[in-house]
């Protein structure tokens, strides 16, 4: 096994180089530090010094920002589908939880306290659930097409910018959607939001999941770059 020195230099400046998860990054520099130790393990058999030897397998492994691009459209990818998954599951999950506490204490929009809303309301409630189905319908094709595509090309920038792209528009339109929902409640009747503490609790853990998925997608997105 090769000991400290072109091999760890090379691996500590691929290191520096890459963004993303802990776990898929530590993988992916152990499987080049693999290879390049034993490269340089086959060319000491052939007669080289170690220092040689390390040398001459870290020129055919390749430049390291070379390197450095492919193993971070890798990460991009595999934080990105992260990402998308994380998006399937808790989004659904966030609205369930306000519809579930909604109707458990007041039953349908009608039976709220207080002044019955003007029509224009519903479009925002309806908005806000619809987008919220649309997203995962979109982000559960997009992980479908994904896993298919990026078994049959080769090009995986492109598939993390398209990946990293689903995540940023989904995440972006159901922002807004509660965002708009929110704000038409405060215009409307900013009592509402207070009815139940309850509710209020299942509200806030829904816009603090929408920030958190929101925040994953931009990361998704500086990953590409």
């Amino acid at each position: 096994m090769a000991g400290a020195g072109v091999i760890e230099d090379y691996v500590a400046d691929l290191g520096l180089r890459l963004r993303g998860d802990k776990r898929a990054k530590l993988d992916l520099l152990t499987e080049a530090r693999d290879s390049l130790e034993d490269a340089a393990e086959c060319y000491r058999e052939a007669g080289l010094c170690a220092q040689d030897a390390e040398r001459r397998a870290v020129d055919e492994f390749g430049p390291a920002p070379q390197i450095a691009r492919d193993y971070q459209a890798e990460l991009a990818v595999a934080y990105g589908a992260r990402t998308l998954r994380s998006i399937l599951l808790v989004l659904p999950g966030a609205n369930l939880l306000w519809e579930l506490t909604r109707m458990i204490w007041f039953g349908p929009w009608e039976n709220f306290p207080g002044v019955p809303p003007p029509s224009w309301y519903y479009i925002f409630t309806q908005l806000n659930d619809t987008m919220s189905w649309a997203v995962a319908v979109a982000t559960a094709l997009a992980l479908l097409v994904g896993r298919f595509w990026s078994r049959r090309t080769t090009d995986t920038c492109l598939v993390a910018r398209c990946v990293a792209g689903v995540a940023l528009t989904a995440m972006t339109a159901a922002l807004l959607a509660s965002t708009a929902l929110f704000v038409a409640t405060a215009w409307f009747d900013p009592g509402r939001m207070f009815n139940s503490p309850a509710l209020f609790l299942a509200g806030v853990i829904s816009f603090t999941a929408l920030i958190r998925l929101t925040v994953m997608a931009r990361r998704t997105a500086s990953f590409c770059v």
